[in-house]
């Protein structure tokens, strides 16, 4: 067996003309392997400058660097119904840096005249602001600062030249996350009273894009790696496993403006890459939101009551399953603002949805309903009210979306007709302990006053201004019709019911 490097795995030289802060599995798996297709495909020929932009050494980034940038992603998802599996070796890394321990060479990849793009994932406590952060430190301590002093000094080295602005993509996991980063800049530059000419150059020549990313990246392969090993050859101690769907939404801002390059300077979309260049990332945020991650939030709870465990066996019950398509189809799609645009946009979400929704069938994967049960009710909250909310202003019904707010308050009630195939499975809610333990305290008992408790766990919530009854009322009254019969006669019948 091979060890991994540029000797026994030779890559064709290219231009390095993106910067990647960050080189875990996520960016490995998701615009590594992506910016390598591209390369294969013709329709780029880009190289990628792996920075460590934290001190130290050891972990993934001395075995990038050890492998010369070379590793294997293995994708294993669902297509057009059938499972599939992709193994591939990419080689479009062609630098290793720390910008901390290896300051020059850091320095001279971003003033190289070929870099155009700086891809960005230093977590969601890595766009952050650092009071008196050092700008003139090789480099500054916070990523915001290291971004305002690389393209101080790339302003300062090619005179404010306009064709050497930089196009930063943030794929951090915030909201806003390139909108965020750009007004750190903005805030660094005058409280170091930068020169104005170089905030017009940041303003003009730079362009900061706001993205949605989207792939579930488990990590090193443990379980298969000698399989893996075996099939290439090779002995990888980067290899990284992922699902075949992916999504990276990428904002372009207005049309004509300075941020529409980054379609050419990053082209993935034509290589067939799950790429989409938009006006704004509101809207494909909402729609994730809402698919996804509300469709998520709902089957926690019913496939827990139900005695499921993970996302493919609770996808896997025809009656979770009918629940879920009428859910998805009968009120989250219509809440979405495109979805009454036109016949050809609702068709466009109901296709959009069945692709991420497949993704629930995977046998690949194993997404534990009790790890997306954290922090429920905030989730809730966030992902499925706004559904109910959107129904009842437009006149229509929200049923579904209801009966898995009263499924959570059961669950979190700990009893009931499912209480003990829960407790077997050794479910406890992971969420804010005095809100629990006012769910549990206060639990009337099936024949109780269901209404008041979930009113009361309603109010504390804090899902609705205090002065705002009426609409907690409503919910409080249509949850409280599911929790009896899930209460008294259990999930399976109480989904049953409404599908």
């Amino acid at each position: 067996m091979l060890d991994l490097d540029a000797a026994t795995a030779p890559a064709p030289p290219r231009p390095t003309t993106i910067l990647q802060f960050g080189g875990g599995n996520f960016l490995r798996a998701f615009v590594d392997l992506m910016v390598h297709e591209a390369n294969v495909r013709g329709v780029m020929d880009a190289g990628i400058a792996v920075v460590r932009a934290t001190p130290g050494t050891g972990g993934a980034f001395d075995r990038l660097r050890a492998q010369d940038g070379r590793f294997h992603v293995l994708l294993e998802g669902m297509r057009d119904g059938e499972p599939v599996r992709e193994l591939t070796r990419v080689d479009s890394v062609t630098h290793v840096v720390s910008a901390h321990d290896e300051f020059d060479t850091y320095r001279a990849l971003y003033l190289s005249p070929e870099l155009t793009t700086v891809v960005s994932n230093t977590t969601e406590a890595g766009i952050a602001w650092v009071e008196g952060d050092d700008l003139t430190a090789r480099p500054p301590a916070s990523f915001p600062a290291k971004v305002t002093a690389l393209l101080l000094d790339r302003f300062q080295h090619f005179d404010g030249a306009p064709d050497k602005g930089l196009h930063v993509v943030c794929c951090e996991l915030v909201e806003d996350n390139a909108t965020a980063l750009r007004e750190h800049v903005l805030r660094h530059a005058a409280a170091n009273d930068l020169p104005a000419a170089f905030v017009a150059w940041v303003e003009t020549a730079c362009a900061f894009h706001d993205t949605l990313v989207d792939r579930i990246v488990p990590g090193f392969p443990r379980a298969e790696i000698d399989a893996i090993q075996a099939e290439t050859g090779y002995r990888d101690e980067l290899a990284t496993k992922g699902e075949l769907y992916g999504l990276w939404a990428i904002a372009t801002g207005e049309p004509g403006g300075r941020g529409e390059a980054i379609r050419d300077l990053l082209p993935l979309d034509r290589a067939g890459q799950p790429v989409e260049f938009v006006t704004d990332i509101r809207p494909v945020r909402l729609t994730k939101v809402r698919i996804l991650n509300g469709l998520h939030t709902a089957m926690a709870q019913v496939g827990l009551l139900a005695g499921r465990e993970t996302v493919g066996e609770a996808a896997a019950n025809l009656t979770i399953a009918s629940y879920l398509g009428h859910l998805l189809h009968g009120e989250v799609l219509p809440s979405l603002p495109a979805y009454e645009e036109s016949d050809e946009a609702a068709e466009a979400l109901a296709e959009l949805a069945d692709r991420i929704t497949e993704r629930f069938t995977s046998p690949f994967l194993h997404h534990r309903l009790a790890d997306i049960a954290l922090n429920s009710v905030s989730k809730w909250q966030a992902r499925n009210l706004p559904v109910a909310l959107d129904a009842w202003a437009a006149g229509r019904e929200a049923s579904l979306t209801v009966l898995a707010f009263a499924a959570l308050a059961v669950l979190y009630g700990g009893q009931g007709f499912d209480a003990d195939r829960v407790a077997a499975s050794g479910f406890a809610p992971r969420d804010d302990a005095a809100l629990v333990a006012l769910v549990r305290d206060t639990f009337p008992g099936p024949d109780g006053d269901v209404e008041g408790w979930l009113r009361t766990v309603i109010d504390a919530a804090g899902f609705f201004p205090p002065d705002d009854g009426a609409l907690a009322a409503r919910l409080a009254a249509e949850a409280a019709a599911h929790a009896r019969v899930i209460l008294t006669e259990g999930i399976t019948v109480a989904l049953k019911a409404v599908s």
